[in-house]
């Protein structure tokens, strides 16, 4: 007779983390989606979705040509976004999100896990880059990168440690045929082996202690070559690289855009993003433990880059995460210990702080007593609610669903809007930024703060505008008092104005 399997609960030195992942994972739930990058996408998607080819023009914009050329580098991002709305409406593409923030952010605190030895040990850096991350949580094609990126950093780091045979990196190139076609940051995984392929060059040159073997490092050379040209299974083959050189060059997104600046220490994220640094710094100079060439370059690297644009910071996050946590293990310093049992309460303890965090998706979310200054961020009885954010012209794009027409000047959030709800009304800019001419953002951005509006407008033939009454409060002015312009729709944001027949 066979001896009963006791059952291996969980211990509850798992809480230290768990209690953090919950409650990110509970306030990426409830993250009211703006306007401005989503729903051009959606769009995107459903036009390939419906006719199995991927459009490669302006198509919404009339301010352009409608042969004006546009790359969407996207296009799987977009149709697999199109078809998880598709299926379950919004709700199931906002779940979709959160699972792949909780997602990858699992994979590499098992990671950080890893290298310290401890789930304590995992808890703050595991916050850290959790936190500095709130300000790249929207809702858009960047959110299927997040678990490639946590999958290559961690089959990268125990490949080095000599954890998994050389087979595994094969995953790489298979991989990248996926994130190459999803969204621009393909661009990090060649970024990872390069590092680490030089990284443990190094260190096999100088013979540190746990150095791969020359052909170890070959391996990892020959399959970043690989991965390199896996790049090309797109439909723009090596063109792909000069399309996101070009986006990362651009100078309406780098000048105009504030995720393409550096971040400064403003704001709960940035201030956290700045804290990490110097926390990170200090456990370093205290620990025992000396960086490897392959995470001094990984650290350095992510670091600047971090420092060039805010929506970088979040890569720098899972970089240093493992990193922070093996310094933090030999730090000459006695932690309080205490017994980690393992029992039935621990597990019954995770799966309570799993509940909130299910009651937050979409579904229930509604059913969470929230306080009202949340619930008035959001839109609530709407077919596409609870949680779209009311700076959504859903009343202004419904009107003017109902009375198309006119040549529009719109806020670029609300073009994203309407390319999706009214495709029928054509808009005058969206969040597109590589697709308008830098001389056009400008007099875009002249018009929106009231200087030289009406001249801007009648010099681009603007006979209508869609205007936030937040964000270009002086342009609203200026149509106040303007002769031959009258107000035609207006609600607590979004107003509408039309310029009268003389």
């Amino acid at each position: 007779m066979k001896p009963r399997t006791s059952i291996k609960w969980p211990s509850l030195d798992l809480l230290w983390p768990w209690v953090v992942w919950s409650a990110f994972g509970f306030y990426v739930a409830l993250v009211p989606l703006p306007p401005n990058d989503f729903w051009w996408h959606l769009k995107v998607g459903e036009l390939i979705y419906q006719t199995g080819h991927i459009p490669t023009t302006n198509l919404f914009a009339w301010s352009l040509p409608a042969e004006t050329p546009f790359f969407y580098g996207a296009w799987l991002g977009e149709w697999l976004l199109y078809g998880l709305y598709h299926l379950g409406g919004l709700a199931m593409v906002m779940v979709a999100r959160n699972g792949m923030v909780l997602g990858a952010y699992a994979v590499v605190a098992a990671e950080a896990r890893r290298r310290s030895g401890s789930w304590r040990s995992a808890a703050l850096p595991l916050a850290l880059a959790c936190f500095m991350s709130m300000n790249n949580l929207i809702l858009r094609p960047q959110m299927w990168s997040w678990v490639p990126f946590a999958l290559y950093l961690v089959l990268l780091s125990r490949y080095v440690d000599g954890k998994l045979r050389p087979a595994w990196l094969l995953a790489c190139p298979a991989l990248m045929i996926f994130w190459v076609n999803v969204h621009g940051a393909f661009i990090l995984g060649l970024v990872l082996l390069g590092a680490f392929t030089v990284g443990e060059g190094l260190r096999r040159a100088v013979n540190q202690t746990g150095a791969r073997s020359w052909r170890e490092v070959g391996w990892l050379a020959g399959v970043s070559g690989l991965t390199a040209v896996s790049t090309l299974v797109n439909p723009r083959g090596v063109g792909i690289v000069g399309y996101v050189i070009g986006l990362m060059t651009d100078p309406p997104s780098q000048t105009l855009i504030m995720e393409w600046q550096s971040p400064t220490p403003v704001g709960f994220a940035n201030s956290v993003f700045y804290i990490s640094i110097v926390v990170l710094l200090l456990v370093l100079a205290y620990s025992r433990y000396r960086l490897t060439p392959t995470e001094a370059l990984l650290v350095v690297g992510f670091l600047w880059l971090a420092w060039s644009g805010q929506r970088y910071v979040v890569w720098f996050g899972m970089v240093a995460m493992p990193v922070l946590a093996r310094a933090l293990k030999d730090l000459p310093v006695r932690w309080p210990t205490f017994v980690a049992r393992r029992n039935a309460f621990n597990l019954a303890l995770l799966l309570l702080l799993l509940l909130p965090l299910a009651l937050a998706q979409p579904w229930w979310v509604e059913a969470l007593p929230l306080p009202e200054t949340y619930w008035a961020q959001v839109w609530r009885d709407i077919p596409d609610g609870p949680l779209l954010s009311t700076a959504t012209p859903v009343g202004a794009t419904a009107y003017l669903k109902a009375h198309p027409g006119g040549r529009l000047f719109n806020e670029m959030g609300y073009g994203s809007y309407l390319i999706w709800a009214a495709p029928e009304q054509p808009v005058f800019i969206d969040p597109r930024v590589e697709l308008y001419p830098y001389e056009q953002w400008l007099d875009y951005a002249r018009i929106g703060q009231g200087v030289r509006s009406l001249e801007l407008l009648a010099q681009y033939g603007v006979d209508r505008v869609l205007l936030d009454s937040e964000l270009q409060a002086e342009l609203l002015r200026v149509l106040e008092r303007a002769e031959g312009w009258r107000c035609e729709y207006a609600d607590d944001r979004a107003q509408i104005w039309v310029k009268l027949s003389l």
